[in-house]
């Protein structure tokens, strides 16, 4: 038997240790562990730590880490499919420094972590498929952003994948994220991948897909391949797609692959993606169906505008204040998707036109709405000492009581991030000045912009 062995270039080695159950042997120099299908609930502690290949697939190893790949720097080739393995300890493969495949397909992982797969510096094919994957962290794949070649996350429950990792994968030549949840792509997420050669995005929840350079090379290829401008494979079939304007695009390339079909408008579901002509996708000019015309508002309280808009595809609406400048959130304004606009405590330059924006790829709409402050009163005296309490009160706070010191009458107590306490001796008051009302001037951090509230006496705490 050992010359038949020898002559077909195999030779049995001494293996130092070898797990129980397992074989071990040396092929052309390099000693592979060979432990599937043995029924383990670990990776064996006694693996060789020269082995440059080791398959532990179809066992029942719920977890790795610790010590389990601890100094097995030489390792190239590291299977773990079909397994119970739910929990990856973090740096559990930081010493898989020559590691070139890993194979985790077929487990139960629902998360990968920042530290994960941290120490994988030359990694080029990760196969993480049939998982129960929900979340993927952007910096799962920092240590091998430049060396992986293959990414394969299919049949998982993946709604998101982080974009800002797979863009910068300059080595990429398949990424298969076919099979999961995923219904958005980041726009320009494939520009720089020159070496992707095969997408798949089959049966996710895509209703639209935004134009890429990456589609333009496919075509390049399709038309007149070369070794420099090979075909790429997409593949997008079996997701929900919104046939109308927007994807006129994907409808004029050249497919060999072209399994799409239109789940929406209603006149177009269920139809042949390229049988449709094109210019039955059209989109439809936004058209704002109710807002507000005009709102009067005390000064100091809160403003809610609102704008309702229709369109094909859904509008985006902006809001544009009186002064001509776009509406952005701060500590006093909240714009919302749904075309809201709250100002949460109005001052007197809110006063005036604000004016609603609907836009969509196939035009814009705008509206008008009128914002009148009516200005609180102000008596002498009272107001004028406000603003000198305000500039006290900012100078003296008092980090250990908690307690603002204005003047020898005023004075705030009971300072939070989000309430105050207002308080003033009368008896000391002359009698020709009665408190009716007092202001709280304050201002957010994060924006240094100041905001203040008139609040009739008698009202002592007062929510900031």
């Amino acid at each position: 038997m050992l010359p038949s062995l020898i002559g077909a270039g195999e030779t049995w080695g001494v293996v130092s240790a070898c797990p129980f159950h397992c074989v071990c042997r040396n092929l052309s120099e390099s000693l592979s562990t060979l432990c599937a299908d043995k029924g383990l609930l670990f990776v064996p502690p006694h693996v060789d730590r020269r082995t440059v290949e080791l398959r532990l697939a179809d066992n029942f190893i719920m977890e790795v880490g610790g010590n389990d790949f601890v100094n097995m720097s030489g390792l190239v080739d590291l299977t773990l499919s079909r397994n119970t393995i739910h929990l990856i300890r973090p740096m559990a493969f930081a010493d898989l420094e020559s590691l070139r495949s890993l194979h985790l397909d077929g487990n139960r992982l629902t998360t990968l972590g920042p530290r994960d797969l941290a120490g994988l510096i030359n990694l080029q094919h990760l196969i993480v498929n049939n998982n129960q994957l929900v979340k993927v962290s952007a910096q799962a794949f920092d240590d091998f952003l430049l060396t992986l070649e293959d990414l394969d996350m299919s049949y998982n429950n993946l709604r998101r994948v982080p974009w800002e990792s797979i863009q910068n994968m300059a080595s990429l030549h398949t990424l298969n994220l076919d099979h999961n949840l995923i219904d958005h792509i980041a726009e320009g997420v494939f520009g720089e991948l020159y070496k992707l050669a095969r997408l798949d995005m089959t049966s996710n929840r895509l209703r639209t897909l935004p134009p890429d350079p990456l589609f333009a090379r496919s075509q390049t290829g399709a038309i007149s391949p070369t070794p420099y401008n090979a075909v790429i494979s997409l593949n997008f079939g079996g997701n929900p797609l919104h046939c109308n304007c927007e994807l006129l695009w994907l409808r004029r390339l050249i497919r060999g692959d072209d399994m799409e079909t239109c789940a929406t408008p209603a006149h177009l579901a269920g139809r042949y993606f390229w049988s449709i002509p094109e210019e039955e996708f059209t989109c439809e000019p936004p058209l704002i169906t109710r807002h507000t015309h005009k709102l009067w508002v005390l000064e100091g309280q809160r403003a809610t505008l609102k704008c309702r808009a229709i369109g094909d595809p859904e509008p985006v609406i902006h809001w544009v204040s009186p002064d001509d400048r776009i509406v952005a959130n701060s500590s006093r304004t909240s714009s919302f998707i749904n075309g809201t606009l709250d100002v949460l405590v109005t001052v007197s330059r809110d006063d005036g036109a604000y004016t609603c924006i609907a836009i969509n790829a196939a035009g814009e709409a705008t509206a008008t709405v009128d914002l009148k402050i009516i200005p609180l009163p102000h008596r002498g005296g009272v107001t004028g000492n406000t603003g000198n309490n305000n500039a006290n009160a900012k100078n003296n706070r008092n980090a250990t009581s908690g307690i603002l010191r204005t003047d020898p009458v005023v004075g705030v107590q009971g300072v939070t991030s989000t309430s105050a306490q207002v308080r003033w001796d009368l008896g000391r008051l002359s009698t020709a000045y009665v408190v009716w009302m007092y202001q709280i001037q304050y201002n957010c951090t994060a924006d240094e912009t100041l905001i203040y509230r008139a609040v009739p006496n008698p009202v002592h705490h007062f929510p900031l």
